[in-house]
């Protein structure tokens, strides 16, 4: 198999990078690994609530060293876009990247990344100790790595996908959540409780288009209903039948859906849920969290249930978001400093001071699922933890392929197909396009980035 650097969709950015100006560096002039007169590092995130927690707890680490860290903070669409157009123009916007597990190993490869082993090699034994790598857990390490290049970025929290429910609804309904759900049980389970005509959906499911957004979703339901992207030769397999019911039962699922599905991503999906406006909710392990809160309206009134099965059992994913030292950073030291300050044991003790141990960074080690305080005031936290370990990064699909990961496959040309796939998906639930013509268009973006990207012989 031979793969090439690719550029992740970057000739548009690029373009609107250089008429913005989005890509100047702004930094002051340092040498590498930083300097007295440089006391800032600058991080670009996604705007998801571990990371907003991240930004406020940093006063502690600047408290501590003196070094002043700011945030760009944006939606995940958002940050995507900003990131791709900093590493477009070189770099040296931020120093720190928040990245999800499909794009770590890719930015690392291409060159837009610090490959961290080297920086771990470095350390004293005494700071190996402390921040001791191998208590993450080991398909965390190995889904925030390079095949090539090693460890690529640092695990900020890690997830799989599982079914969260609202139990007093069901309850209602006289309803039964079976343990190992099928999606056919879902869909059922979802018309049943779907109530629009006062203010509650059956399911909060993401349909925004964003190769991260309602393709991380929909790519776990695809695989579950026995589809796949290639076959062990590199040609495409997206019109085949198995890919066909999966859009079709996709379209069906967002029929008892929040309101106008196609607008609503991941934070708009957990907020309805956290609202009490849908009954089910499938998504990432690490928004039980935020449902566990306060301020939430489903806070004691959550089931669990692991990912939905089809013809595939086996259907959990490994994601997450890391974070990762630019190639660019003029403050490398610095940053790399705050990156294990911010993914450490320390941290995750601090967030638990200072916001409970709902809001704790969940799974990535396994020493927070050995602390029994957390295990006891964080019901999901059990099944969090199975999810991870069970989930099959090698073996994303029911037939051999040439490819791993799961609903986000790790490959790097995935980040520009899968914005076709999205757009597409989007497209169909909307009916602003029929089936045969989305899942055409799908196969030829993924047939061609195969033979743009030197797969195929």
């Amino acid at each position: 198999m031979k793969k090439k650097v690719v550029s992740l969709l970057l000739t548009g950015v690029m373009l609107a990078a250089l008429l913005t100006g989005c890509g100047s560096n702004k930094e002051s002039e340092s040498s590498e690994g930083g300097s007295e007169e440089t006391k800032e590092i600058k991080v670009a995130s996604v705007n998801n609530d571990a990371m907003v927690i991240m930004e406020e707890l940093s006063a502690k680490y600047t408290e501590e060293t003196g070094i002043k860290v700011t945030f760009t903070i944006l939606s995940e669409n958002e940050i995507r876009s900003k990131i791709t157009q900093d590493v477009g123009l070189g770099g040296g916007e931020y120093d720190l990247l928040t990245l999800g597990t499909s794009d770590m190993g890719t930015y690392l490869d291409n060159g837009w990344t610090e490959a961290l082993d080297p920086l771990f090699d470095q350390l004293s034994e005494e700071d190996k100790a402390d921040y001791e790598l191998e208590d993450i857990f080991e398909s965390v390490r190995t889904s925030c790595s390079s095949e090539t290049n090693g460890l690529a970025a640092l695990p900020f929290y890690s997830e799989s996908t599982m079914i969260c429910y609202n139990k007093e609804i069901f309850e209602e309904k006289n309803l039964t959540m079976p343990e190992n759900p099928t999606w056919d049980d879902i869909y059922e389970l979802a018309a049943a409780c779907d109530d629009k005509a006062n203010g509650v959906a059956g399911i909060a499911i993401r349909g925004l288009a964003g190769y991260g957004e309602n393709q991380y979703i929909f790519g776990s339901i695809m695989n579950a209903f026995g589809g796949q992207y290639y076959d062990m030769e590199w040609n495409a397999t997206y019109n085949t039948e198995e890919v066909q019911n999966a859009w079709e039962f996709y379209k069906k699922l967002l029929t008892v859906a929040e309101d106008s599905p196609t607008t609503c991503g991941y934070t708009e999906c957990l907020n309805l849920f956290a609202q009490g406006k849908a009954a089910i909710y499938y998504d990432a392990t690490v928004s039980a969290g935020t449902f566990a809160k306060d301020d939430s309206a489903v806070k004691g009134k959550v089931g669990y249930a692991p990912a939905p099965t089809d013809k595939k059992e086996n259907t959990g994913t490994i994601g997450g978001w890391g974070i990762a030292v630019t190639a660019g950073s003029k403050n490398k030291d610095a940053a790399f400093d705050f990156l294990r300050w911010a993914t450490s044991k320390e941290y995750v003790t601090l967030v638990q001071e200072e916001k409970g141990f709902e809001s704790t960074p969940s799974g990535t080690r396994n020493s927070t699922y050995e602390n029994q305080e957390y295990l006891d005031a964080c019901d999901f936290a059990a099944t969090t933890r199975i999810a991870i370990e069970t989930s099959d990064a090698i073996h994303p699909a029911i037939g051999d392929t040439p490819y791993t990961g799961n609903s986000l496959p790790n490959l790097p040309e995935y980040s520009s197909w899968g914005e076709t796939i999205a757009a597409e998906l989007a497209s169909y639930v909307s009916d602003q396009k029929d089936l045969d013509s989305c899942i055409k268009d799908c196969q030829d973006a993924i047939e061609n980035a195969a033979e743009e990207g030197g797969y195929k012989n």
